[in-house]
């Protein structure tokens, strides 16, 4: 059973609802570095829960085993969490959607989603720096007592370990607890502001804390275009916008304008160009074609590979499959070769569509190309019968 990306956000503790508009200048984290479960029973019966899952999460087939990808994830995790760096044990999670969250036992998990998202790694560092406020003033924790009070206690805590661990239970149950999940106003208020200190004080910068969210905020938009209701993050987020607009003030009166003329850093470009075609495949198989082409065009425009980008705007014409997208496709594939840098899919996806076009010369020349290129494919087979036929 598939849930709504946002349900997993929540119950993971990412991204919630709309901040207020008023705040203090500082907020202070409630606990200090090497921070150890109180005596509490619920404190201590709570970390018995999560240590559980931890240890089923350490053996999950989706977690990113790429040493480059977890160090360099893992660098910007120490460097926003400064002497809180040795109380998190970072797992990134082989999953498309835009998440990352934070237990009161300082387990991290961050989706590879959120790296397609950003624009940079100050942006990263953002959201990873939302996830150490939340745990650094104790909101994983209170969001606990809260639901464990409530009427759905009972079912809750199932529910979010049973989609952690891919054991779901029934939809309509974890919808009874939605609410009970989020965390308040207050508390994202204080995450997002606590978030853009951190920031600050690690020399990244505090303006990327509301920048990630224009970026989600734009997805969400080209989304809706293809579609006549808002979708789930528009009905669960009514004011993302206010949330926009009160941090942007927040950080603005606080550390300044930001600087006019970003651009992706090194690093992340690097990481992103080495990493593209995995992470890319796994947004196109969402099939939310409005999504990946505001991606597309947002990773031509901070200089992922041109030929690599071409070539997912000709699997995503191709897969979408409607009026004009088989031409669509031809165009962005050839596109992709021209650049020089085309993956080799490219070659045989565009003798496919050749073939079906009938153009069998047109499919002889990509299929040979494909297999110059490719002489082991596992498809190898199939291509020779079609040159050979």
């Amino acid at each position: 059973m598939k849930y709504p990306r946002l349900l997993v956000c929540l119950l993971l503790g990412g991204a919630g609802n709309a901040i207020a508009a008023s705040t203090d200048d500082e907020i202070q984290h409630k606990i200090p570095p090497g921070y150890e479960a109180s005596e509490a029973r619920d404190e201590q019966g709570l970390w018995m829960e999560l240590r559980d899952y931890e240890l089923a999460l350490n053996k999950s087939a989706l977690l990113v085993k790429d040493p480059e990808l977890n160090n360099y994830i893992n660098g910007i995790v120490c460097r926003v969490a400064g002497d809180y760096c040795n109380d998190f044990r970072v797992y990134l999670v082989r999953n498309s959607g835009f998440n990352a969250s934070m237990t009161a036992t300082g387990m991290m998990q961050i989706w590879t989603g959120l790296i397609v998202r950003s624009k940079s790694s100050d942006e990263i560092a953002a959201v990873i720096g939302h996830e150490i406020a939340h745990y650094t003033r104790m909101h994983t924790l209170e969001r606990f007592r809260k639901i464990k009070s409530g009427s759905a206690a009972g079912s809750i805590i199932d529910i979010g370990i049973g989609i952690l661990t891919g054991v779901p239970s029934p939809l309509a149950q974890s919808m009874v607890a939605l609410n009970a999940l989020a965390f308040n106003r207050e508390q994202e208020q204080e995450a997002d502001l606590l978030g853009a200190q951190l920031l600050a004080e690690a020399s990244l910068d505090p303006h990327a804390t509301y920048r990630v969210w224009e970026n989600i905020i734009a997805e969400e938009s080209a989304a809706a275009v293809k579609r006549r209701k808002p979708g789930m993050f528009s009905q669960t987020h009514p004011n993302a916008q206010t949330r926009v607009d009160v941090a942007k003030d927040w950080v603005n009166d606080r550390y300044g304008p930001p600087d006019q003329n970003i651009i992706a850093d090194d690093a992340f470009v690097a990481i992103l160009n080495k990493h593209y075609q995995t992470l890319m495949e796994d947004q196109i198989d969402t099939n939310r074609y409005g999504r990946t082409e505001e991606l597309l065009q947002r990773h031509l425009e901070i200089g992922v590979e041109p030929g690599v980008v071409y070539y997912f705007y000709g699997e995503m014409f191709r897969q979408r499959g409607g009026t004009g997208d088989r031409q669509l496709a031809i165009s962005a594939y050839r596109h992709s070769i021209e650049t020089g840098a085309a993956p080799p899919d490219a070659f045989r996806n565009l003798g496919y569509l050749h073939l079906k076009d009938k153009d069998i010369q047109a499919a002889r020349t990509n299929f040979k190309k494909f297999l110059d290129l490719e002489p082991n494919a596992s498809d190898k087979a199939m291509i020779e019968f079609y040159l050979e036929d």
